[in-house]
């Protein structure tokens, strides 16, 4: 079985939804820590999940407010991805290869968490673009044709030796739509169309943003995914 093969199928057996091999030779080195490559995977937010977002106003405000956070589905695939990254890059580690997980935990207690820029040097979302997933939204997540935003990544860097693929990053298909925009209580959101090389400031103020996740949600590419999906 190719190297490839096998690592497809413990992640997809682990839960991943999707998982993508990446080129990121190109990078600098304060990115891809002189890593080769980077396997991307994903997990996909359920359609019952957007819709009862959507029909609940206020849903991530009441579950902070009434102590159930740790049970939404968001915070849970954020924290089963993180895990199974670094259960990967031990996978890859007890094959004999060097391997670096982009879980939260360890960005952070390796040192490569920015607090006051609130940033990683590489986010999972530049290696989504990498691999062709689609753009960056005026929301400033990972918009992708088929999922919309509903998704959840992680990345492990890699020196193994796998076929990867590297695509230039997708235009931005927003156009004029602001339904984000609209959505945002705290004004986080510029409504500045995304391409490769604008700053995040420029798309949003990360530092305003209260992970409300209505921005998520109502992306009409998140809604296409939920109908087609219910």
């Amino acid at each position: 079985m190719a190297l490839e093969d096998e690592l497809r199928s413990e992640l997809k057996t682990k839960g991943a939804d999707f998982v993508h091999f990446v080129d990121i030779s190109q990078l600098a080195q304060e990115q891809n820590k002189r890593f080769p490559n980077a396997i991307l995977f994903g997990m996909l937010l359920t359609s019952e999940y957007i819709q009862k977002i959507t029909n609940t106003p206020d849903f991530v405000k009441n579950m902070v407010l009434n102590n159930q956070i740790k049970e939404d589905e968001f915070h849970l695939m954020e924290i089963r991805t993180d895990r199974l990254a670094d259960y990967m890059a031990n996978y890859l580690t007890s094959k004999g290869f060097s391997a670096y997980s982009q879980s939260e935990d360890n960005i952070e207690l390796s040192g490569h968490y920015n607090h006051k820029t609130n940033n990683t040097p590489l986010p999972h979302k530049t290696i989504a673009l990498m691999a062709g997933l689609g753009w960056i939204g005026k929301h400033n997540l990972l918009v992708t044709p088929e999922f919309g935003s509903a998704v959840s990544m992680c990345t492990v860097l890699t020196d193994a030796p796998l076929k990867t693929v590297l695509y230039a990053p997708a235009k931005s298909q927003c156009g004029d739509c602001t339904i984000c925009v609209n959505k945002c209580s705290v004004n986080a959101i510029k409504g500045n169309i995304w391409k490769p090389g604008t700053p995040r400031h420029k798309i949003m103020d990360v530092f305003k943003c209260n992970t409300c996740l209505e921005c998520l949600v109502f992306c009409p590419w998140t809604q296409s995914y939920m109908k087609k999906n219910s």
